[in-house]
């Protein structure tokens, strides 16, 4: 959901923001004070509610504030206050360009960095504004960001929006399961404190999420969900959003007509309010739908004018996505020179959103996510614990953020072979446990062909991809590593052979079913598992089990390769 920013953004290199002119007497820093925070008080309150009222007090109070008062001073901190807001408005209204400048701006004015709402409502929108802009590498950095603040304030209403864009992050990045939980954490967050507007951003968001993982029944009631809140409460712009993902549902669906009725409906809307960015998603849309259609001139007219609003906006996202259908559309019509255009520009603007390098640091920054979710969720129980256990836990903690950090690939994000001597504490614990504990060790098959004719760089996005395939489809409770070149392994803990053989085959499978996309050709891999299981009643040191793993894994290549084997000991 975006909508066009009607004002101009204000300049960033003023270091020292312009004292406003007016013709007033100065105020008493007191009363100044007090009216300012008045006006960014009641424009908070609407803060998602009314746009063209949030603005006017925004300004308001921003001119007031930069105003000289009896003693000669700005209100900084108040300066600071309006500038988020306006801030937050630019970033809904799709001009991220804006949004960045203005928060930076507030962020220049702040004399003082102490967790507080405002700090963390700054790293929101510019983690927002990243996001809309293709830099979903900064974007997860300053939601990160973000996060801590909430958790340190206490802030649950923060933390909930913070957790919905983190989500739109993994989401864009292929971890729809990661950003699904994600969001049903803050909709539960929102339902709890009782705030709609929050409940049917969520909503909406999620629903592109349901859609990736083909769950078309809960896409379809996510969506509805947050147009009857956008609806029953007149939020004309968060309807033109909703409209234009309940017309995406639909198509997916393949309910064409239901389709082109939503995206209409939000075309008219957006070129009621006059909002480009809403107007240039709708486009995109009846584009989709007139390909699918057959109505090929419609379909890139439709394209045609996306991409030229998508890049009036720098909307990176939107022009990426509007090179891609324009290839569709032009290889349907015949005109392949054309087609071959679109796709060459849709691979260049793909490696500049997402190359070898932020793939790396998004790995990383998840795997710092869940650290500090982690350390938080230990923090709360270490406070109800006595003050030995607070202790113990406050050690266990910072010895776990040491171990993250040094036993992490810095390519695919995993956990590398120094992690190993951790696993095998893990395996003594389930075992002293009385339970059951299974290994999967796998390789790539012909990992050095792969290298050899496609080129190294390739080699190394494969090996990304199939680590991101792997977190997506391991447990919560699994602890995937990166075992050395192209090997991997996959601690389960509390789980049976025949229970390990189906997480394994849906590891194999999902590999075998993506190929990778470099460079404007496809990449098929396929991975060899070997698997081995330990019970309580035999118990075994884990280089023992990995030992046994590999040796099911040769019989694995042995068999064809592509194939899941399990140990038989």
């Amino acid at each position: 959901m975006s909508e066009n920013a009607k004002s101009e953004p204000l300049d960033p290199a003023d270091v020292d923001p312009p004292v406003c002119e007016s013709d007033r007497p100065p105020l008493a820093a007191d009363a100044r004070t007090e009216k300012v925070d008045a006006l960014v008080a009641e424009a908070t309150v609407i803060k998602r509610l009314d746009y063209d009222r949030l603005r006017n007090l925004a300004e308001e109070a921003f001119e007031l504030a930069c105003e000289l008062d009896d003693s000669g001073q700005q209100y900084r901190y108040g300066m600071a206050a309006a500038l988020e807001l306006l801030a937050h408005l630019s970033g809904v209204l799709g001009d991220s360009e804006a949004a960045l400048l203005q928060a930076s701006q507030a962020l220049a004015l702040l004399d003082s960095h102490d967790p507080n709402g405002l700090l963390g409502n700054l790293y929101l929108t510019m983690g927002w504004a990243h996001y809309q802009a293709g830099d979903y590498v900064d974007a997860l950095n300053e939601l990160l960001n973000a996060s801590q603040i909430a958790g340190l304030i206490e802030d649950t209403t923060l933390s909930a929006f913070v957790m919905d864009r983190i989500a739109n992050v993994y989401h864009a990045t292929g971890h729809p399961s990661a950003a699904l939980d994600l969001q049903l954490r803050a909709l539960a967050i929102f339902r709890e404190s009782v705030n709609p507007a929050g409940e049917a951003l969520v909503l909406n968001n999620m629903t592109y999420t349901y859609l990736d993982l083909d769950d078309f029944p809960s896409a379809l009631g996510s969506a509805r969900g947050a147009l009857e809140y956008a609806e029953a409460q007149e939020r004309v712009y968060m309807r033109m959003g909703v409209l234009d993902t309940l017309a995406e549902v639909y198509r997916r669906m393949g309910d064409l007509d239901n389709a082109a009725k939503y995206s209409a409906e939000g075309l008219d809307l957006a070129r009621q309010h006059q909002s480009e960015p809403d107007k240039g998603d709708a486009l995109l849309t009846m584009g989709r739908i007139s390909l699918a259609r057959g109505h090929l001139d419609e379909a890139r007219t439709a394209a045609i004018s996306a991409l030229r609003l998508a890049e009036k906006h720098r909307r990176a996202i939107e022009e990426f996505t509007c090179h891609e259908l324009l290839s569709e559309i032009e290889e349907a019509r015949g005109d392949i020179a054309a087609a071959l255009v679109h796709f060459k520009r849709f691979h260049e603007l793909e490696r500049v959103r997402l190359n070898e390098e932020s793939e790396s640091r998004l790995a990383n920054l998840q795997v710092e996510h869940r650290v500090n979710t982690a350390r938080k969720d230990a923090e709360i129980h270490r406070l109800r614990s006595l003050a030995l256990e607070r202790e113990v836990e406050e050690r266990r903690i910072a010895q776990a953020q040491l171990e993250a950090q040094a036993s992490l690939d810095a390519l695919t994000g995993l956990y590398n072979r120094r992690h190993v001597s951790v696993l095998g504490d893990d395996l003594e614990r389930e075992l002293a446990q009385g339970r059951s504990a299974s290994l999967i060790l796998f390789d790539i098959d012909r990992f050095k062909e792969i290298n050899d004719t496609h080129g190294h760089f390739a080699g190394d996005r494969v090996l990304v991809s199939i680590a991101r395939l792997l977190r997506d489809n391991a447990r919560d409770s699994d602890t995937p590593c990166r075992y050395g070149g192209d090997e991997f392994l996959v601690l389960l803990s509390n789980t049976d052979a025949e229970q390990t053989r189906i997480i394994a085959e849906r590891v194999r499978l999902a590999i075998a079913t993506n190929p990778v996309q470099y460079r404007g050709v496809s990449i098929p891999s396929t991975i060899s598992v070997g698997i081995a299981t330990v019970h309580p009643g035999a118990p075994m040191p884990l280089l023992g089990l990995i030992e046994r793993a590999d040796h099911a894994l040769y019989a694995a290549k042995h068999a064809g390769r592509n194939c899941v084997v399990v140990d038989d000991l």
